[in-house]
C-alpha cells in the first residue's frame, strides 16, 4: 500500500476564452497522485489536512467519488488553500497562491501515522513532495517523521520535487531544503525545469553532474522528466537511460508529473519493489525493467496531457493506448 501525504487544494482555473471567469477544480500535487493511483487500481491511502469549509467538501467529494481512500485524512478547521491558475497558449499552467494559514500546512506529530499505524496499513511506500515539503510549519514535522522511517529502512520514500517559484521562495533556501529531503529519499522525481531553477541554470544545461551528486554512493534512483523529450532515468554508478515520450497534441500539462509518479510507483508495487530495504529492491531491477516502467508511466502522463485538467487514465484506458504502440 502506498501512503500519499500532502496538499489537497482548489485550483481556480481561468477560462482561456473569458478573462476573469474561473472554474473551481480540485488540485494539489499529492492529491493528484492519490487520484491517479486510485484510477489505476493501486492500493493506497491519502493523508491530507482537508478543510471543513465548502471548498473542503468539494475536495472530499471529488476524491471519494474517484475511489481515493481518505480514512486517515485529517478534518481541518483552517480554510482551504487556493491556487489561481492561468493556462498559456502552449497548455502550460501558471500559478499564484493563497496559502497563509490554510489547512495544508498545519501538520502536528500527533496527526502522522505511528510505526504501528503504518504496519497495520501494510504501507510499503510514502510519497510526498511539492508544496507540502516547502511550506512551514508542517514541512519540518513531515521531514522528521519521514527521515525516521528512512533510517529504519522500513518503507520506500519517494520525493517529487515539483517546485513552485511563483510563491516567491528564495532559491538558495529551496536548494538546501530539496537536497536535505533528497538525502532521505530512495526515489526522486524532478522536471528539468525544477533543476534549472534550483541551480540557476540555463535551459538545456547538462544536469547529469547535479543528479549524480544526489545519488552519491547510495542505491538512490532519480527520474528527470523533460516534457516532449521524454524522461531520463539515473541509476547508481553513473548510469543514465533516456526514454522517449509519445508525440501528442497537448491540451494542458496539469497533473502530468503527478500521473507519472503514481504510475511509476504503481508498477513498482506490482513488482514487489517497494518496502523495507528499498535500495536493494530498486537496484535489483534491471535496466530493461526500469525502461519499461518509465515508458508506461510516461504514456500515462501523456494521456493526462491530452485532457483538460488533471484527469489521469484508468488502467484499462492506459492499456488500450499501450496496445496501439
Amino acid at each position: 500500500m502506498i501512503l500519499v501525504i500532502g496538499e489537497a487544494l482548489i485550483d481556480l482555473i481561468e477560462n482561456r476564452y473569458q478573462a476573469g471567469a474561473f472554474n473551481a477544480v480540485v488540485g494539489g500535487a499529492n492529491a493528484n497522485v492519490a487520484l491517479a493511483l486510485a484510477r489505476r487500481g493501486t492500493k493506497h491511502q491519502f493523508l491530507g489536512r482537508i478543510s471543513n469549509d465548502r471548498f473542503g467538501k468539494i475536495i472530499r467529494d471529488r476524491l471519494e467519488s474517484n475511489g481515493v481512500h481518505l480514512e486517515h485524512s485529517i478534518d481541518a478547521t483552517e480554510l482551504t488553500t487556493l491556487a489561481v491558475v492561468s493556462i498559456d497558449s502552449h497548455g502550460v499552467p501558471n500559478y499564484s497562491f493563497y496559502v497563509n494559514g490554510t489547512a495544508d500546512w498545519g501538520w502536528t506529530p500527533a496527526e502522522l501515522p505511528s510505526d504501528v499505524d503504518l504496519e497495520n496499513m501494510h504501507a510499503t511506500a510514502i510519497q510526498f513532495g511539492c508544496l507540502t515539503m516547502a511550506m512551514a510549519p508542517g514541512n519540518a514535522v513531515i521531514e522528521e517523521w519521514a527521515k525516521a522511517h528512512y533510517d529504519q529502512k522500513s518503507v520506500t520514500i519517494s520525493h517529487d520535487i515539483n517546485m513552485r517559484p511563483a510563491l516567491g521562495f528564495e532559491r538558495d533556501v529551496e536548494r538546501q531544503r530539496v537536497e536535505r529531503v533528497n538525502s532521505f529519499s530512495h526515489v526522486i522525481k524532478a522536471s528539468d525545469e525544477d533543476i534549472q531553477w534550483l541551480y540557476g541554470l540555463d535551459e538545456g544545461a547538462d544536469l547529469d553532474g547535479i543528479v549524480n551528486q544526489w545519488i552519491g554512493d547510495t542505491g538512490r534512483h532519480v527520474f528527470v522528466t523533460r516534457g516532449g523529450d521524454g524522461t531520463s532515468i539515473y541509476r547508481p554508478g553513473g548510469v543514465r537511460i533516456d526514454v522517449p515520450s509519445r508525440k501528442i497534441n497537448v491540451v494542458d500539462t496539469v497533473g502530468a508529473g503527478d500521473t507519472f509518479c503514481a504510475n511509476m510507483l504503481g508498477q513498482l508495487s506490482d513488482l514487489d519493489a517497494l518496502g523495507s530495504d528499498a535500495f536493494d529492491r530498486l537496484t535489483n531491477l534491471s535496466d530493461e525493467a526500469w525502461r519499461e516502467i518509465v515508458h508506461t508511466a510516461g504514456i500515462a502522463a501523456s494521456i493526462t496531457c491530452e485532457r483538460a485538467g488533471c484527469e489521469p487514465p484508468t488502467k484499462p484506458e492506459l492499456e488500450d493506448v499501450l496496445a496501439t504502440l
